[in-house]
């Protein structure tokens, strides 16, 4: 979640939607700006919707993904960025109320409140679970659907960020330090993993690669799942965010500080192809086939279709 940077001047850099020759991934444009509310902060498919959190305005939009149109609003509590379908449930994290909101998305109201600490950033599920971020307390807690409980609160360093599931494990970004923490859900043990960035607060997860950016840094690390090594190094745009990794392998990393998303060909490490969005592009999100980003700076989510 990127709810504490700076309402900043956005910087205007390179052109939109240019890409290198002999891109070896599929042709990817955008096909929607959807209007959602005010400051979208983060988003999840999932019961044949996307849901996005409009943080400055404490709602959950309903996108109809075959329209491209907000179908129903859901007031939550204040603050509200991290997103994820579970359980046949939304989970949406309250970074203004320190708890995790569960919401019946039939009837549209909060079910249950689950305190987690405060400076909550992010939610996610995997596991069995859904698992929510403290920034304050330096712990990803682990919540059982079934109960509505917390069932264990982990260390992950001094200042969690993102939270992602994938690749068998928990994966936690950490706006502190050099490292991310990988978290066995088997065990609920933590392990450290450097990642040589400064702030490496951002991860995006798939089978055979991890992807981890910090708003603090130009580049994204390729990590191999298996080694917990560094593979690669690809220098993207400004403060880059949350990436979002397609069908087709490319990853989209949005550059909060200038406006834009780089696109990433894995079997190159490199860019491919820059699109200029819009202002604060946030976390990225893989859903019905395509690829979401939300302009914090606005009140749109811009849709990629990939192929």
């Amino acid at each position: 979640m990127w709810k504490c940077l700076a309402w900043a001047t956005i910087l205007i850099v390179a052109v939109a939607g240019t890409a290198a020759a002999a891109v070896a991934v599929k042709p990817a444009r955008i096909v929607a700006r959807i209007t959602t509310g005010l400051g979208p902060c983060s988003e999840d498919g999932g019961l044949g919707y996307l849901w996005v959190s409009n943080f400055r305005e404490a709602t959950i939009a309903r996108v109809d993904p075959a329209s491209n149109r907000v179908t129903a609003r859901i007031k939550v509590g204040p603050q509200p960025c991290g997103v994820a379908v579970a359980a046949d449930a939304l989970w949406v994290d309250g970074y203004g109320t320190g708890n995790v909101e569960r919401v019946d998305p039939q009837t549209r109201r909060v079910v249950a409140r689950i305190p987690v600490g405060p400076s909550l950033w992010d939610v996610e599920s995997g596991a069995g679970a859904v698992w929510a971020t403290s920034e304050f307390n330096g712990t990803v807690s682990r919540i059982d659907p079934a109960t509505n409980a917390v069932t264990a609160a982990i260390k992950v360093g001094t200042a969690p960020r993102q939270v992602r599931y994938g690749a068998g494990a928990i994966w936690v970004g950490n706006h502190a330090g050099r490292s991310i923490y990988r978290v066995d859900p088997a065990t609920n043990k933590a392990r450290a993993v450097p990642v040589g960035l400064l702030s490496p607060d951002s991860i995006a997860v798939s089978d055979t690669a991890i992807w981890v950016t910090s708003s603090a840094d130009l580049y994204a690390v390729r990590l191999n799942p298996k080694t917990l090594r560094v593979v690669a190094r690809v220098k993207v745009g400004l403060g880059p965010s949350n990436a979002a990794i397609a069908g087709d392998g490319s990853v989209f990393v949005p550059n909060t500080a200038d406006g834009t998303v780089s696109r990433i060909d894995p079997a190159r490490n490199t860019v491919v192809a820059t699109y200029k969005v819009g202002p604060k592009p946030f976390p990225a999100a893989v859903a019905f086939g395509d690829v979401w980003v939300p302009l914090g700076g606005g009140r749109q989510v811009v849709r990629f279709h990939v192929g």
